[in-house]
């Protein structure tokens, strides 16, 4: 039965990740890592119900991993496409507000 859960999961997750035609490879690539970071280190159906809080353990989650993967701003602009990934999309347009400039230094270097 989890099994079956879990597909329906990983299915009504990944319809909502469906980029037009003017996203270019760089931004598949970043669409790609956040869709795994949400289907294995969340418990997100539904991108309407993305958090602050989830997009700060994206980048947590990099840092932990001391960016092999990706590089610190690589992880960043993650974010920031998304974010304007979740504002555009029609049936989504769900605005999270995230602030990712220097001023915000206590996030920085809580991080």
């Amino acid at each position: 039965m989890s099994v079956t859960k879990e597909c329906s999961r990983y299915d009504l997750l990944y319809s909502q990740f469906k980029l037009d035609e003017e996203y270019n490879i760089t931004n598949v690539k970043s669409f790609e890592r956040i869709f795994n970071f949400l289907y294995k280190h969340t418990n997100i159906y539904y991108l309407g119900f993305i958090r602050e809080d989830i997009l700060i353990q994206y980048l947590e989650y990099h840092r932990t991993n001391q960016f092999k993967d990706i590089s610190f701003i690589e992880a960043v602009k993650d974010v920031k496409s998304f974010l304007k990934y979740l504002r555009n999309h029609k049936q989504i347009n769900h605005h999270v507000h995230i602030d990712l400039s220097l001023i915000n230094s206590d996030r920085w270097i809580n991080l």
